[in-house]
């Protein structure tokens, strides 16, 4: 992928797909030895650092701030997504592979804690996980979008089996059921209420697809859906059911998903309100367990959404700092999301 001017940025390109969009390639930075030089300098410079304590500064090279900046620029003007490659992962251990991460990341927001263990950079793999959280879980996980506006995985160790990640554009589903089912656009745009705790709710409506000036984002988290009407004491409306079931089908369609397995060393950046994600189901082996990092980023540019998209996400990371979250599967949710998704 050429560099991009990143001295302006308009509005976002148009919806892809990956059958037009070349698929994982089409998103695909390979770092050149320049910046991967500049890169070994910053992680050797940092050495006795925390992961989570370096700044922006300790990876400022201009080699490191020019990929970052296209990246950036990537995210939300382009397509949504990019995938770096190139970094040779036997060169360093885990903590350094983490100051790594948390240093590029801090180009594009501020990192913010992930749950109640207060986990900046997030572990990415299968443990005991009594509250139920997907990352942390060997699940499968349907296209969605999570609560922050930048997230970013990096590759440690592959699964022997399983464990292929996917991106699909928001843009794209929007197109397409603009021109397949264009009933169902209004209730999408519409919305519905979302969880503020165990039992609140917000007093708006949060939409699913926000539309601003030609910025089209998506906030797809079907558990908070059902947990909300759970709360107000009320189903979900059927016409939004309806039109979340097709939404999911639009997702799923193998020529909008780009599909890939994040080779160790490999790392991806996506915007998470134009980029839905999913996880194939993983197997680990004794002595292969599937590991990733995992960053949640606060932008430090926005891109235009709907009230509710930020909002919600500032609010777990309040809780997060607290030592508690919403963030609670229990069986009782999980049936009725998969009830409100079910045909």
């Amino acid at each position: 992928m050429a560099d991009m001017d990143t001295t302006r940025l308009g509005k976002p390109s148009g919806a892809w797909t990956s059958t037009l969009g070349g698929g994982a390639e089409g998103l695909t930075r390979r770092l050149g030895p320049a910046q991967l030089e500049a890169i070994d300098e910053a992680v050797r410079a940092t050495q006795g650092c925390a992961p989570d304590a370096v700044t922006r500064e300790d990876f400022g090279a201009p080699e490191i701030a020019r990929l970052m900046a296209a990246v950036n620029y990537d995210l939300l003007a382009g397509r949504g997504a990019v995938l770096i490659t190139g970094i040779d992962l036997s060169r360093y251990d885990l903590p350094a592979f983490q100051r790594l991460h948390f240093g590029l990341g801090t180009h594009l927001g501020r990192a913010v804690e992930q749950s109640a263990r207060h986990d900046r950079i997030g572990l990415v793999r299968k443990e005991p996980n009594p509250e139920r959280r997907g990352y942390l879980n060997d699940t499968e996980l349907g296209p969605h979008t999570d609560y922050h506006e930048i997230l970013s995985l990096a590759s440690v160790v592959t699964s022997e089996e399983g464990g292929v990640s996917g991106l699909v554009s928001a843009a794209a589903i929007y197109e397409a059921i603009r021109q397949e089912r264009p009933d169902l656009l209004a209730v999408l745009e519409e919305g519905y209420y979302y969880p503020t705790s165990m039992e609140s709710v917000t007093d708006y409506k949060v939409p699913t697809f926000s539309v601003i000036d030609g910025h089209i984002g998506i906030y797809n988290y079907i558990i908070f859906i059902a947990q909300a009407a759970d709360i107000r004491g009320e189903p979900v409306p059927d016409k939004l059911v309806e039109a979340l079931r097709f939404l999911s089908g639009v997702a799923g369609r193998p020529e909008f998903m780009v599909s890939f397995t994040l080779q160790p060393g490999e790392m991806i950046f996506w915007h998470n309100f134009r980029v839905m994600h999913s996880r194939t189901g993983f197997r680990n082996t004794p002595g292969r367990e599937r590991l990733l990092l995992r960053l949640w980023l606060e932008a430090h540019e926005h891109y235009p959404v709907a009230r509710g998209y930020r909002e919600i996400g500032r609010l777990l990371e309040s809780q997060h700092a607290q030592g508690w979250s919403m963030l609670v599967n229990t069986d009782e949710s999980l049936r009725a999301a998969r009830s409100l998704m079910r045909d």
